[in-house]
């Protein structure tokens, strides 16, 4: 084989591990920081993929993060999504600390709604996702989860 062909193959298999081989998750992508931990999909009541519910965890701080990331699909233009998340320690009168207790993002995006951080460490967490695509709407609740 010519060097120019070992070149060419070499180039070609690289490229081929990248289209074949997953990616990592990148947290901070997604204004996270920690461990992707788990993925909920949304889904509309016909059954649609809208979007993903990205939860992530750091140890070091003890925070859980999550952001609501829409499909390539549907992230073809701007429409309403939101992400609530809270911990079990969460009550209504007790001065709604966000960013502690839970936090809350919603509005018209157009690839992913949050992040949204709360202190999770030796707590449950709930999440609940919504995301419109004109008359479309998706809702995901992922309620007590990664107790810890």
């Amino acid at each position: 084989m010519t060097r120019l062909r070992k070149a060419a193959a070499l180039v070609l298999a690289a490229a081929a591990a990248l289209v074949i081989a997953p990616t990592t998750a990148n947290a901070a992508e997604y204004g996270c920081t920690g461990t992707l931990i788990d993925t909920y999909a949304v889904k509309s009541r016909v059954g649609n993929h809208l979007s993903t519910i990205r939860l992530y965890y750091n140890s070091s701080t003890g925070y859980n993060c999550a952001s609501n990331v829409k499909t390539a699909y549907y992230s073809q233009f701007k429409h309403e999504a939101s992400i609530s998340m809270y911990n079990q320690d969460f009550r209504e009168d007790d001065n709604n600390r966000p960013g502690y207790n839970n936090d809350f993002d919603s509005g018209k995006f157009q690839y992913y709604a949050g992040p949204v951080k709360v202190y999770a460490k030796g707590k449950c967490v709930t999440i609940r996702a919504t995301t419109y695509y004109y008359d479309e709407v998706g809702v995901k609740d992922a309620v007590g989860v990664h107790c810890g």
